[in-house]
């Protein structure tokens, strides 16, 4: 695992928040041991850049005093062909697979049914491209759905359009 230098935790951190680097570290490692999907770096591991990885140092590292995370919700822009959908994907993934939690409850929201195929097609990749996750990870492709076995917890993938529009 590639590490990032000098890494600042964000100047939104809260009153209280402190840096836990052994869960940023499980994140990142997390994310980086699954593989990119599509073009060019199909089939190769998840390396993050720099940028990535600040973000995902942030949202996974950095705890309330009680030990939780202080960011529950992110906003993140992100230009085209940037792979937005293969970050997002990766951090639902490991939600979702890597989290602990129990019976937890991933989203990921698309503008439409295209777009939210594209998005569950790329997690459904991921999943079958890594042994460990694809021997845990139930795939339900019409229902878009991906269920982690060991704690029954799921990534659900649904778009704005309505049924029949």
């Amino acid at each position: 695992m590639r590490k990032l230098k000098n890494y600042k935790p964000t100047k939104f951190k809260a009153k209280g928040s402190y840096y836990d680097k052994e869960y940023a570290d499980f994140a990142v490692a997390f994310i980086e041991s699954l593989c990119h999907t599509k073009g060019t770096w199909a089939g190769k591991w998840f390396e993050l850049m720099d940028w990535q990885e600040q973000i995902i140092r942030d949202l996974f590292g950095i705890l309330k005093p009680n030990g939780y995370r202080q960011f529950n919700t992110a906003y993140i822009e992100i230009p085209k062909k940037n792979g937005k959908s293969e970050l997002a994907t990766a951090v639902a993934l490991l939600l979702t697979c890597g989290d602990g939690e129990q019976r937890a409850e991933v989203y990921g929201a698309a503008a439409d049914r295209q777009q939210a195929s594209i998005v569950f097609d790329v997690a459904a990749d991921m999943v079958r491209m890594c042994p460990a996750l694809n021997k845990r990870v139930k795939i339900l492709a019409s229902q878009k759905r991906l269920i982690y076995e060991p704690t029954n917890s799921f990534y659900q993938v649904l778009s704005a359009e309505q049924n029949g529009s």
